[in-house]
């Protein structure tokens, strides 16, 4: 490969690591707010299964108050029904008796409902729980790796910004400076392989004489749209056979 290619392909590398680093480090506040927002969602999650628990214990407490009063009343119209004289009155306490029963039944009824639903909910609670606890350590275990990559990106910027000074200083001026006037206005790429004679930059096929020469990577080319530098990845074309070397004639003689 001629040598400025070379050098031009590797400082395309360094170019191409030196933009990985950035990007790692320009995301590195998108990173943290991603891991916030997932902590948050599990600690969303389990502050809604404690409300929830929360809630069926007031409404157990409650149903708990309302029986207490019924059991109350219950009680006093059981010793008031010893105490009537007429027959009227008797009924009519039986049917206080009966009402009460009923409301307590009802609020019996209720709290074992509550009662069901608050086993339910301590299970949904202990799951949001553990949930929350797997959700913090594999975020603090993302944090540890975020960091360490952020740490890696900013040696590796440093790394590369070194090598790309000294690797800068073996190739032409001319050459760096259109190397870098293509970098700017071609995405951070200003080289491109080619194969099946197109430039993988821009997809435009190139003249089969310049496919065929470029092919040796024996020179600088240049893509004649894209105006990317242009190299072969590909198996190095075979040298062509030397020509066979002329059969002497054959003699004839007169007659």
């Amino acid at each position: 490969m001629h040598p400025d290619l070379e050098r031009i392909v590797r400082l395309q590398g360094l170019e191409d690591a030196a933009e990985r680093a950035r990007r790692t480090i320009a995301d590195e506040p998108v990173r943290q707010q991603e891991l916030e927002a997932k902590i948050a969602a599990a600690q969303q999650a389990l502050d809604g299964e404690k409300q929830r628990l929360a809630a069926n214990q007031a409404a157990r407490r409650e149903i708990e108050k309302h029986l207490a009063e019924q059991q109350g009343r219950l009680s006093k119209y059981k010793g008031q029904l010893m105490e009537v004289k007429t027959n009227r009155e008797y009924q009519a306490m039986q049917k206080e008796i009966e009402t009460a029963q009923h409301e307590i039944q009802a609020l019996e009824d209720q709290l074992l409902e509550r009662m069901l639903e608050f086993d339910e909910v301590s299970q949904h609670v202990k799951a949001a729980e553990k949930g929350f606890a797997d959700q913090k350590k594999a975020i603090e275990d993302e944090r540890v790796g975020l960091a360490s990559h952020l740490a890696e990106a900013r040696t590796s910027l440093d790394r590369v910004a070194a090598e790309r000074q000294a690797l800068v200083a073996e190739i032409p001026a001319a050459l760096v400076t259109t190397f870098e006037r293509v970098l700017k206005h071609r995405a951070m790429s200003a080289v491109a392989t080619v194969q099946d004679g197109r430039c993988s930059g821009c997809q435009v096929r190139m003249r089969p004489q310049t496919y065929n020469e470029l092919r040796r990577n024996e020179a600088l080319f240049q893509c004649e749209s894209c105006q990317r530098f242009l190299y072969f990845t590909g198996a190095a074309p075979a040298p062509s056979a030397p020509p066979e070397p002329p059969k002497p004639h054959d003699r004839w003689t007169d007659e």
